[in-house]
């Protein structure tokens, strides 16, 4: 392992859904969600158009800041990375604080 252990993500992205806030068994607020980016990057001096979904969870502060947004628009999103679960290799943001894209 490395001696960084930096994992930190920050996108701009649209919600396209979300399931109702729930509580996990110790009480706290959850809300899964699915984001979408489209946006053009540049890599080794030309032009790349990314295009992804990623799915997404909020939890406590978070998941009540998530419950609130409307699906269809456009957030900065900020988190970290991880499995979706113990057994799983598929990756899910795991969103720390999320705010939206003012024009």
């Amino acid at each position: 392992m490395s001696a960084s252990h930096v994992n930190r993500l920050t996108l701009e992205a649209c919600l396209v859904d979300k399931t109702p806030m729930r509580k996990n068994l110790a009480g706290c607020p959850i809300v899964e969600l699915v984001l979408t980016h489209d946006s053009m990057q540049t890599e080794v001096g030309s032009p790349r158009q990314t295009q992804f979904e990623i799915a997404a969870v909020a939890m406590g502060d978070a998941a009540m800041a998530v419950d609130a947004c409307t699906v269809g628009a456009y957030y900065k999103v900020q988190g970290f990375l991880n499995r979706k679960s113990l057994k799983s290799v598929k990756l899910r943001l795991h969103i720390t604080h999320i705010s939206p894209v003012i024009d």
